[in-house]
């Protein structure tokens, strides 16, 4: 398969009035200079890589064990991957990693062998933002020059998706520098390259996030679909070369869940997240039950209440897609031109992939959360928009010129439209370091239990997530009731330490039953209060027998 006999495929992208170019060399290292100057700005001036979300802090946690050479391992579960892991008789810690995805984890994990933690932290997400810049400013280049490339990559880069998340640690950086490679990997004309590049982003990209392996049933079609007229030879050449890298990638982590919990692929996300939001558990607290579920026999099991919650979430997500990834404007102007796509028949080729993603991926949303724990519906769709964003730059681009305005003068508009979308970052360096309170906080309690306890103590609380990242001990999510602890400590895992805390008005129902242990009114048999802790948390110790 030449290169000349693939180039034959079909017209090029680009803009009305003249075919696409590749953005010069030269740009696009500029471009990835100066997305690395402004991240390093950043990082140094705000501090969510110091004091991590609570994702991240899970995420760190495992990347521990790995640069410790303890494999994909962690330090937290959860009450339903205990019932899981008690069916083979693996739930004693260490446990495997099973809550956060590997990709960040390895990176992030590399990364603390040759650098302090929290720089391993920021550049663990960093190193995908600073990619991704000059790949979104390569497709916007392709699709209507420089001033849609210059837009496109400002607006990403100055957006929450961008700096914020690029700056955090967490994993929809790597999935939204996956997403722009394939993209620009599958803008025509089409070739093997195009397709075998696509396949090891689409598998890098499933390594950061497994919905990837639904997108990637789009990818194939569209694959497909553009290469009809290439022959079938050569079509089947190119969806085997898009497969290959992407199958490799499932194959790899799928074995190393079976090495480690005795079923191939096993994720414990997918339990929690199906049963979320349901109605059926107290405190919206699937992940706090003894119980585990493989999502297909749940739904089977409960049709009316899947239907519910697919039902309700739908109306609140599907119309707040245009907010996603902090790029509202940028993603209306998309919203535009897919309606004129549909109206009037423009043509367009990469365009149809990035629609159909955004169609399955508003189908998915609402199989998982609305907004458990505090996460908004949008973490689901916020890597989606840069490259709707993207697409969008690129047809205001095409509007000004078909209007016959200026370039020069339409800086102005442009510049306000980039300023919008930079508010939350701008606010963000305005504030500056702001978890002083809350990193105190956690190494207030960090600081008790290590004084108590040792390194492979097992921690049962209401801040999984925060005690093993801040104590380094293994901690397990605590129950919403008494009773139910007692039962897990009984049945699966034996604790050496309860710490309960109230998460916020949202997630009060999780500790209700807890207040009057908390308040001292009652004891919790087996246990006695260790220590009263500021902000109203309490440290509980197993009773030494006498």
């Amino acid at each position: 398969m030449s290169d000349r006999g693939e180039q034959a495929t079909g017209p090029a992208e680009g803009h009305v009035g003249g075919p696409a170019a590749r953005a010069p060399t030269r740009e696009l290292l500029l471009v990835g200079a100066l997305a690395t100057v402004a991240w390093a700005g950043f990082v140094a001036r705000t501090d969510f890589h110091v004091f991590p979300l609570e994702d991240v802090q899970q995420t760190v946690v495992a990347a521990r064990e790995f640069a410790a050479g303890h494999g994909m391992t962690s330090r937290i579960a959860e009450p339903p991957m205990l019932v899981f892991l008690a069916e083979s008789g693996r739930q004693q810690p260490p446990w495997p990693n099973a809550l956060r995805a590997p990709l960040t984890t390895i990176v992030m994990g590399s990364l603390m062998r040759v650098m302090p933690e929290p720089a391993a932290i920021a550049l663990s997400s960093g190193l995908f933002f600073m990619l991704t810049v000059p790949l979104l400013y390569a497709i916007g280049f392709r699709l209507a020059g420089r001033p849609a490339a210059a837009l496109a990559a400002t607006a990403f880069a100055l957006s929450p998706s961008g700096l914020y998340l690029g700056a955090t640690g967490m994993t929809e950086s790597s999935t939204i520098a996956a997403l722009a490679a394939i993209v620009l990997a599958l803008m025509r004309p089409l070739s093997w390259r195009g397709a075998l590049a696509a396949g090891i982003a689409a598998g890098i990209g499933y390594l950061g996030r497994s919905t990837m392996s639904w997108w990637a049933l789009v990818m194939v079609g569209y694959l497909a679909w553009m290469s009809r007229d290439a022959g079938r030879a050569r079509t089947l050449a190119r969806v085997a070369l898009f497969c290959a890298p992407l199958a490799l990638a499932v194959w790899w982590w799928g074995a190393q869940m079976a090495a480690l919990t005795g079923e191939f692929g096993y994720n414990a996300q997918t339990d929690i997240s199906i049963r979320r939001d349901t109605g059926l558990y107290p405190g919206r607290s699937s992940s706090l039950t003894l119980e585990y579920w493989r999502p297909r026999e749940f739904i089977v099991q409960h049709p009316d209440v899947m239907a519910r919650k697919y039902a309700r979430i739908a109306a609140e997500a599907w119309p707040r897609f245009i907010t996603m990834g902090g790029l509202t404007l940028p993603v209306a102007l998309f919203v535009v031109e897919f309606v004129l796509v549909l109206a009037r028949g423009r043509r367009v080729t990469v365009h149809w992939l990035v629609y159909l993603i955004v169609a399955m991926q508003l189908l998915l949303v609402p199989l998982a959360s609305a907004g458990h724990g505090g996460v908004s519906v949008n973490r689901y769709l916020d890597p989606l928009g840069p490259i709707t964003a993207t697409l969008g730059a690129a047809f205001a681009i095409e509007l000004l010129r078909r209007y016959g305005a200026s370039m020069r003068l339409a800086v102005v508009p442009l510049g306000l439209l980039v300023a919008f979308t930079a508010t939350p970052t701008l606010m963000d360096l305005a504030v500056g370091p702001y978890h002083g309170a809350a990193l105190q906080k956690a190494d207030t309690l960090a600081g008790s239990l290590r004084a108590r306890g040792s390194p492979d103590d097992i921690v049962a609380s209401t801040e999984e997530g925060l005690v093993a990242w801040a104590s380094g001990m293994y901690a397990v999510g605590l129950p919403v009731t008494p009773e139910e602890f007692l039962r897990m400590d009984r049945e699966f895992l034996a604790v050496d330490w309860v710490h309960v805390q109230h998460r916020g008005d949202e997630n009060r129902a999780r500790t209700e039953a807890w207040e009057p242990i908390m308040a001292g009114e009652e004891a919790l048999p087996g246990f006695e209060v260790a220590t009263r802790l500021p902000g109203g948390s309490v440290l509980l110790r197993r009773r030494q027998a006498e």
